[in-house]
């Protein structure tokens, strides 16, 4: 009897196929980036000899070959990125447009107004990530923190008020009266 595409144990064999090929590429990954850290270059070797010479290598030269000149650079000399950087790269502040603020600003607006007890900054932005409303550009790690100031604003336009300090305020919708 062969194994038909509705077979489970074909599908069990070819997930653990593509897994383990997956783990032999990391593994090699990883012994031809230990390759490049461990040598120890001088100023006798030219650029075009020790390209020469990893290029003789498949395994190495296939990871070198994928690397961007920084993390060559950095392999070569030894020195590493942190471990977060080097899964994320470099971190770059960037700034809301006018329209992600107002997209914000408007979802915050209508959240608020469906949670009448009132949310925290991060409580707010779990609920934006959830419901997909997050305006594009702005990185899901990084939506708690753009929040600040449009929600400032908020309350600055007398929208909404906070409840709390700090770590415990809420942000509840509709203005502080003015006395």
């Amino acid at each position: 009897m062969s194994a038909t595409r509705n077979d489970p144990a074909a599908d069990v064999e070819g997930i653990f196929q593509r897994e383990l090929q997956a783990i032999n590429e990391d593994v090699r990954r990883k012994a031809a980036l230990s390759t490049i850290n461990n040598l120890r270059l001088n100023n006798r070797v030219t650029v075009d000899q020790f390209v020469s010479s990893i290029q003789k290598h498949k395994d190495v030269w296939a990871v070198v070959s994928t690397m961007g000149i920084i993390d060559l650079a950095m392999a070569l000399t030894g020195r590493s990125m942190p471990a977060s950087e080097m899964a994320t790269g470099p971190k770059t502040r960037t700034r809301l447009s006018d329209d992600q603020k107002a997209g914000l600003k408007g979802v915050a607006l209508r959240l608020l107004e469906s949670h009448k007890a009132g949310l925290s900054r991060t409580e707010l932005a779990a609920v934006i990530r959830d419901e997909q409303l997050k305006p594009a550009g702005i990185a899901d790690e990084e939506l708690a923190d753009k929040l600040r100031i449009p929600l400032a604003e908020l309350v600055g336009e007398n929208k909404i008020h906070t409840v709390g300090e700090k770590r415990l305020m809420k942000y509840v919708p509709g203005g502080t009266k003015k006395k």
